[in-house]
This record gives structure tokens, sequence and C-alpha cells, in this order.
């Protein structure tokens, strides 16, 4: 994983990502210390899927919020000659901007690499791979 930092201000704002193991990865926000040990995981292909869609660029790979909650089920009860038997189906979870909240990598029109960090709201904003700050 590594470290990331955005140069839109007049200092870098640095971002660093480590896996937490199972899958998991925490985001470290090294300025917002309440934002600090947001989980995120790989994102889905629906969700990488959205983003390429509203920025209209091709986005390969990404990790996203982890919501941490269990998948919701739809149970009905069927009848199985004189016994009742429930069985579920797993119910779609929306999009949201909140899901959508993480890291992604894709490539440009000119085929270059491009990071982005979106943040739940508005447009994802570009940053660049870099080394860890030294505090």
């Amino acid at each position: 994983m590594g470290c990331f930092a955005t140069t839109t201000g007049r200092s870098p704002h640095y971002y660093e990502v480590r896996a937490n193991g199972a899958g998991t990865y925490q985001l470290i926000d090294e300025s917002n210390p309440l934002g600090s040990g947001v989980v995120l995981k790989r994102a889905t292909n629906e969700e990488l899927q959205t983003i390429s869609s509203g920025l209209r660029i091709k986005i390969a790979n990404g990790l996203s919020r982890y919501a941490g909650q269990a998948a919701r089920t739809y149970a009905y009860p069927s009848r199985a000659g004189n016994r009742y038997v429930t069985s579920t189906i797993p119910i779609a979870q929306p999009i949201t901007s909140a899901s959508l909240y993480g890291l992604y990598k894709g490539s440009d029109s000119e085929g270059r690499p491009v990071f982005l960090m979106h943040t739940g709201g508005g447009v994802p904003q570009p940053i660049e791979k870099s080394s860890c700050p030294a505090y």
C-alpha cells in the first residue's frame, strides 16, 4: 500500500494506507485525526464502474469504505410437501457517495496512471504516490 499526497494546497496533505489483514485496510489521514482509522476493502466491480462512468475515465482497481455490516437478506417461506421451508435471497446494497469513499487507480485519456481520493462528496481529487512523511 503506502503513502499518497495531494498537492492542491500550499502544503501537501498526506494519506497512508496500511493492510490490516483479512482483506481490509486502514486509511490514515495525517491532518484529520477523527478521520483516521477508516477501514477500507477492495472495491467491487459495481463501485469501480460507478466511479468510471461518473468521471468518464477507466478505473482499474481501488479501495472503498468497508461498512462491516452483514449482507441483508430477504427470507420467504415456501411449502415442500407437508413442511414449510424458509429460503433467503440477498438484497443488493445501494451504491452511495459514502460507500465510494476511498482510493482509486485508473488511467486518463492518454493512458497515464491516475490515483484519486474520493471523500464521499463532490469530485474525487487527484493524489500522487509519495514517500511517507517522517514526524
